[in-house]
């Protein structure tokens, strides 16, 4: 059985719910991708990246437009420092094998094993235990990643205007960004320790969850003021719409705290006091440098995939899904057949509503295409939807659109406890409802007459098959490149 990737069943006729005049009037939609950088140079995103005439038609090597950053033509690689948002020459070798298994990797995620030919499994396997070809994969996984999403947000939607910033480091999870945390608060626990001991206080005592609270708040503060600078650049690009698929997981927080906590006079702490420490650390440490960062852009939607941990993301507090601004999106992952894709992340209380993020096929840097699975992919997507809704009626606030692409869903009993809209996007009612509050309904109107006026999706009844998760092999590879 043929299958065909998932970019090319998003029935996106929004044409049909808008005439002609309307259509002529589309306006276009500044989308900034804060990620591991996008690279601009690719064919299918160059007509759509938004330039900075001053940059593109001044020097090379100088200022131009004066902001302090020299070439910044379609954004600022924050990571390095420069203009370079995609090091090319970072390039890996076997490239088109590497996106041959992301390919076979994107079949596995979306249709199992059965959905494979023998060989296309074999291969597949074969190359994941070349320990030292998948490290390239691994790795392509992320230098890829902003590109991945450029084209997400913009595939069969040419009223967008592109920008990026690179934020994340290629290749790299938030790991190393836990880490630095966690060395900067064991700077600060030895000192106090060291000030103890001082006064003649030899034992242990374990630090109050009221000391870690003041830590972590210094932390917060620090981080929320090296951040400015990239609050600063990402207001100044004036966005609509922000795409954030990056993160830290819960699961991977709470196994540092745990190693680090023991150093500050913890004896064994249980699961419950573990978690407890890491809520004070997400809400007082990283939540601050969040607000800060999305600060300057209140105009945009801020739309955040909720993570790949399998993780129902109520019972705590994570980042950055828990910012608190009114403007944000938070997105689950959804598979071809609407279903909650296992890796993604849920939250009847914290995420918003699903969207396709399986098997998705998009931009590769050096003018490749190819698949990736993952809430980073289903984010841009929510993103692509958002932008045609502010398309079509630019005067939209972005809570406004979050309401109407929150209220126009078509609804899935499956997923009314796993998000808080309880469904998936339906983009082309979302669109009609933004459109009618154009033409001088009330937003409730609007959102009202367009769940009358346009049906849900028609669910395909094909039969497929699901990864059998159950085999170990299996479920290695499938979670192995999930972004």
């Amino acid at each position: 059985m043929k299958f065909k990737p998932m970019y090319l069943l998003f029935a996106l006729a929004v044409s049909m719910n808008i005439n002609a005049s309307s259509a002529d009037a589309l306006e276009k939609t500044n989308v900034l991708v804060i990620d591991s950088g996008s690279d601009f140079t690719h064919n299918a995103l160059k007509p759509l990246a938004l330039a900075n005439e001053a940059e593109a038609k001044g020097k090379a090597g100088v200022d131009d437009d004066k902001n302090g950053y020299v070439d910044d033509i379609y954004g600022w690689n924050f990571v390095n420092n420069n203009s370079t948002l995609v090091n090319l020459k970072d390039t890996p070798p076997d490239y088109d094998k590497v996106l041959r298994c992301m390919e076979l990797l994107g079949k596995l995620q979306a249709y199992g094993q059965a959905g494979m030919t023998p060989e296309e499994f074999n291969f597949l396997k074969t190359q994941y235990q070349n320990q030292q070809f998948w490290a390239w994969v691994s790795f392509t996984g992320g230098w890829a990643h902003g590109t991945h999403c450029a084209g997400i947000a913009s595939t069969k939607n040419s009223d967008v205007n592109l920008n990026a910033i690179t934020h994340i480091p290629t290749g790299n999870s938030p790991k190393e960004e836990l880490e630095e945390a966690m060395a900067m608060l064991k700077h600060n626990m030895a000192h106090r320790i060291t000030r103890r001991t001082r006064n003649g206080e030899t034992d242990a005592k374990k630090v109050t969850l009221d000391e870690l609270g003041k830590y972590f708040a210094q932390l917060g503060q620090d981080n929320a003021a090296k951040v400015q600078p990239k609050a600063d650049y990402i207001g100044s690009l004036k966005p609509r719409v922000i795409n954030c698929s990056f993160g830290s997981p819960n699961s991977a927080l709470v196994d540092l705290m745990k190693k680090n906590m023991p150093q500050w006079g913890w004896v064994n702490p249980t699961d419950a006091e573990v978690q407890e420490v890491v809520n004070l650390f997400v809400t007082n440490a990283f939540l601050p440098r969040d607000k800060a960062m999305f600060a300057k852009a209140p105009n945009a939607l801020i739309v955040i995939a909720s993570g790949n941990s399998s993780e129902d993301l109520d019972p705590f507090v994570s980042t950055p899904n828990d910012v608190p601004i009114e403007n944000k999106l938070v997105i689950a992952a959804t598979d071809e057949d609407q279903k909650l894709a296992p890796f993604s992340c849920y939250g009847k209380k914290v995420v918003d509503v699903g969207v396709p993020g399986v098997n998705i096929y998009s931009t590769y840097p050096n003018q490749k295409m190819g698949y990736m699975s993952g809430t980073s992919m289903a984010c841009p997507l929510a993103v692509n939807y958002a932008a045609q809704v502010f398309s079509v009626n630019p005067s939209l606030t972005p809570v406004q659109v979050k309401k109407i692409i929150m209220e126009t869903v078509d609804k899935k009993e499956w997923l009314a406890d796993k998000v808080k809209s309880g469904g998936v996007i339906n983009v082309t009612r979302a669109v009609r409802a933004a459109q009618l509050v154009k033409d001088g309904k009330s937003l409730s109107a609007a959102i009202t007459a367009a769940r009358k006026d346009v049906s849900d999706k028609v669910h395909r009844s094909a039969k497929r098959t699901r990864p059998d998760l159950s085999d170990p092999l299996v479920k290695a590879l499938y979670f192995s490149i999930i972004k």
